[in-house]
């Protein structure tokens, strides 16, 4: 079974850092192999676990690995991707210089965006034989258009697509030839468009699967909770379901009152307000001890 994926977003300082640090360390000490992917540039994680990480998952106990997505490199990563590609579909073109082109690519919008979805298909494939893959999201403008980038993507993608198809038609040109009853495909930017179609599905896809987990931290302050409303609301427009609330630094019998009844659908985690520092793995561990139901009932309720 492919691992269960648990994205953690919200607003900045609502604490996504540290309450997906206590579910992947409870995770972990639950026998579950598990990954903690920092794709927040703060990168937190660090602070929180006290210790450096990269790109390579570092073992912070049993069963537990972090690591930090660095965005910049994942950049030049995509830009060389996508140089290779149009340099291999234009080879006959060299003569009229097209490397020009290619600085373009630098000052193109969405850049991080794709970067960060790179970054994430990298983790999948390198954590198939885990249990669970937990990602501390970027703040909220970054982490909606990492969500939605798949669905626009495809948009754009169809579009172009159909336009290379009437380009192909006026021209009559044929984009297809047949050797030995083998159809072979002449058109390469067309085959590229279509691969890159099926590649946004797969992405789309495995946001709204049943191993997917969407955790919506928020504060019970009117700030955290308007924006948690805006972000339950865009994420409801993209397709891409939020599975629950992640309440924290609450006190015993808070709820969360006078916002609007988008919330009001959704199960709730509480985490309970620490008057200790989380930082340490002795001291998240110890906040686990002493809260030792803080996961069993709501774990039960979404399975």
């Amino acid at each position: 079974m492919p691992p269960i994926l648990h994205f953690f977003i919200g607003k900045g300082g609502v604490g996504k850092s540290t309450t997906s640090a206590l579910t992947a360390l409870h995770l972990a000490r639950s026998g579950r192999k598990t990954l903690l992917v920092s794709l927040d540039p703060a990168h937190n994680q660090r602070d929180i676990f006290r210790r450096p990480f990269s790109e390579k998952p570092v073992s912070v106990c049993q069963n537990l690995a972090v690591k930090e997505i660095d965005v910049d490199q994942w950049i030049k990563t995509y830009l060389k991707k996508s140089t290779n590609l149009i340099k291999r579909a234009y080879a006959y073109q060299s003569a009229f210089n097209i490397q020009r082109y290619f600085n373009v690519l630098k000052l193109s919008p969405g850049l991080e965006e794709y970067a960060l979805l790179l970054a994430f298909d990298d983790a999948l494939t390198q954590g198939k034989a885990l249990d669970d893959i937990l990602f501390d999201m970027p703040p909220t403008a970054l982490t909606l258009r990492f969500f939605s980038l798949p669905v626009i993507t495809r948009l754009w993608l169809n579009e172009l697509l159909s336009l290379r198809s009437r380009i192909y038609e006026r021209k009559e040109i044929v984009s297809k030839i047949k050797f030995k009853s083998i159809a072979i495909e002449q058109d390469k930017v067309k085959a590229r468009l279509q691969d890159m179609i099926e590649d946004s599905r797969h992405q789309s896809a495995r946001f709204t699967s049943d191993a997917t987990r969407i955790d919506l931290v928020l504060n019970n302050e009117p700030l955290s909770c308007s924006e948690a409303v805006r972000i339950s609301e865009k994420m409801n427009e993209i397709g891409i379901p939020i599975t629950r609330l992640l309440l924290n630094r609450c006190r015993p019998g808070e709820t969360i009152e006078n916002h609007s009844r988008a919330l009001e659908a959704y199960p709730i985690w509480r985490f309970p307000h620490s008057d200790t520092r989380l930082t340490g793995l002795p001291a998240l561990e110890d906040y686990l001890h002493h809260h030792t139901g803080l996961f069993t009932i709501q774990d039960m309720a979404v399975a």
